[in-house]
């Protein structure tokens, strides 16, 4: 989310809007917002019925607790990162998806683990070249 969050400027001069989809209440979802500063519209979806429409997978409890998960997040925490308490389904893989102005879907990751994100700068350099 940091460094998402960093990235905000850019996406505003490429005239993105960027939207997070989070699995807790309406009301979770805007503490959410406020207590990590969230400059982007988000979307409460308790019932995961984005996550289903873009059919986002779940992880495996395995998956969940292994070595590589808790070296992703010490590594957060290390850099200064701060680690909330999960809402709704703890499972439930994220994704990101670049949908163009007609509705088409131009870009797609599916996360592997719950910290698989893409770098904020290989979106902007999508956004600007379309590669």
């Amino acid at each position: 989310m940091a460094q998402l969050r960093q990235k905000a400027d850019g996406f505003k001069r490429l005239d993105a809007r960027v939207v997070l989809v989070g699995l807790g209440t309406p009301e979770e979802t805007a503490a959410f917002k406020d207590q990590f500063r969230v400059p982007f519209t988000m979307i409460a979806d308790p019932e995961k019925r984005l996550f289903k429409a873009f059919h986002l997978k779940q992880a495996s409890l395995g998956g969940l607790l292994s070595v590589s998960m808790a070296v992703k997040g010490l590594s957060a925490m290390a850099r200064g990162h701060t680690i909330g308490i999960p809402k709704g389904d703890v499972r439930q893989l994220p994704g990101v998806f670049i949908i163009d102005r007609g509705g088409r879907i131009r870009f797609s990751h599916y996360a592997k683990d719950p910290a698989d994100h893409p770098d904020p700068e290989a979106l902007l350099a999508f956004l600007r070249d379309g590669v």
